[in-house]
């Protein structure tokens, strides 16, 4: 079978307010070879019409029966896609015009990676900013047993890699659904991110992690479900004391005591342990994401007052790393015993 060199897939729920502005960014690529894949999942809104509306051989839509979510959407985009390459654009963001261009030439000059992620600015509601995760394949994988280190939107996938690896999206999880799907692709090819903002992302109350985030017990679940991977390759039981650490350690939950902020430090200093024996992640790069990870977590604690500072400055050392971190800020808040993220 010939293939197409690019899939570009859109998944749609009531997105009418924004659809036409996306498709048409899709449509003015300066790389043009591809079909772009829009897949309603039950909208009960206009957006099938948008859709039907624009007249572009390059458009096929698919309409699931009824709203299914994001995983199941997602896998109906991975079992039809007929590119080469497979790329996720969102209903309502925008993207830098060479966008496919960039991400293509990356993968075709780099034949071991599975999965291209990139930066991407935030607009819309709230102040703009860009997000940048981990660029190398190692800080990547190894943050990964933390949190999801990648922008999902952004990235660009090698399907024949993703199909040699039988890699699905689980549709247990309403939320986090990438995460999972990235953490265990960690452990089949390389992963990297670029440097460059070539992706647009439009900051939405409406957005299903702002729904679930008021939903602490449901979130946690959906995590614990993730962990427990992890766990099973350190050989870490799965207690709920456990879960709850290495929550902390990654969520962006404050800490507001003392004895919690040792304790999360403690388990850093354990994984480190295990990673150690086990030999899950090159501990160099593991050591420099614990780094990250330790100063995350003492900027959570900064309500706590100078002690979490004197502490991060008695403990910093225990991960090694190059990485510089804003210390003068992480005083500042201490001092004032700042109690937001």
């Amino acid at each position: 079978m010939n293939l197409l060199p690019l899939s570009v897939i859109m998944p749609v729920y009531n997105g009418e307010k924004y659809l036409e502005e996306a498709i048409s960014n899709v449509l003015s690529q300066t790389f043009t070879d591809y079909e772009l894949l829009i897949i309603d999942d039950g909208s009960s809104d206009s957006s099938v019409k948008i859709i039907q509306s624009i007249k572009d051989s390059r458009i096929r839509l698919i309409r699931n029966e009824k709203n299914q979510g994001v995983a199941y959407t997602r896998n109906v985009g991975l079992k039809e896609a007929k590119g080469e390459y497979l790329a996720w654009m969102d209903c309502d963001d925008l993207i830098e015009p060479n966008r496919f261009e960039v991400q293509i030439n990356y993968l075709r000059e780099n034949l071991e990676v599975g999965i291209c992620g990139t930066a991407l600015q935030r607009f819309g509601e709230g102040k703009p900013y860009i997000s940048r995760k981990f660029l190398e394949p190692s800080l990547i994988k190894a943050s990964l047993l933390f949190y999801n280190s990648l922008l999902s939107a952004t990235t660009m996938y090698r399907m024949k890699m993703i199909r040699e690896a039988k890699l699905t999206y689980n549709v247990k999880l309403a939320v986090a659904e990438d995460y999972d799907f990235f953490f265990d692709a960690s452990f089949h090819f390389p992963i990297k991110n670029l440097d460059q903002v070539l992706y647009y992302y439009r900051a939405s109350e409406s957005s299903i992690m702002k729904v679930y985030s008021d939903r602490r017990k449901q979130l946690f679940d959906f995590h614990k479900m993730i962990y427990s991977k992890a766990f099973d390759k350190f050989d870490i039981p799965h207690l709920e004391k456990n879960f709850e650490l290495h929550y902390s350690c990654a969520s962006t939950e404050l800490i507001s005591s003392f004895s919690k902020l040792k304790e999360v430090y403690d388990w850093l200093i354990y994984l480190k342990n295990k990673n150690s024996k086990f030999k899950i992640y090159d501990e160099n790069s593991f050591d420099k994401v614990l780094a990250s990870v330790f100063f995350s977590v003492c900027k959570k604690s900064s309500s706590i007052g100078p002690q979490t500072f004197l502490f991060y400055l008695n403990k910093k050392n225990s991960f090694i790393t190059d990485e510089s971190f804003p210390e003068s800020k992480l005083l500042l808040r201490c001092l004032i015993f700042y109690n937001k993220f």
